[in-house]
């Protein structure tokens, strides 16, 4: 585990330090066939609000709760939306 939740709370990572530790090459190919790769890169805002929050609450989690555990912390509705973002932001960096 690189990071823990306790690390993120105190700023001694960033969010998306904390979060990209969860995502894997499969959940993003996961997350572009949920939601798309043109959606994906004509997102329009930073924290890709510009896809409905409805659409990323759908999603499902990467498999990762031994990790969470292992940090310090357990999967809710945000943290999966967090790692939803991440995974897609990471697709998109990789795809310009």
């Amino acid at each position: 585990m690189k990071h823990t939740r306790q690390q993120y709370l105190n700023n001694e990572c960033t969010h998306r330090e904390y979060y990209a530790q969860f995502v894997t090459p499969d959940y993003i190919e996961y997350i572009v066939g949920r939601i798309g790769a043109k959606q994906l890169m004509e997102a329009t805002d930073e924290h890709l609000n510009s896809i409905s929050l409805k659409k990323w609450d759908m999603l499902n989690a990467p498999n990762c709760k031994q990790q969470l555990i292992e940090a310090g912390d357990y999967l809710t509705l945000a943290g999966k939306v967090c790692m939803a973002k991440e995974a897609a932001r990471q697709f998109i960096e990789n795809n310009k």
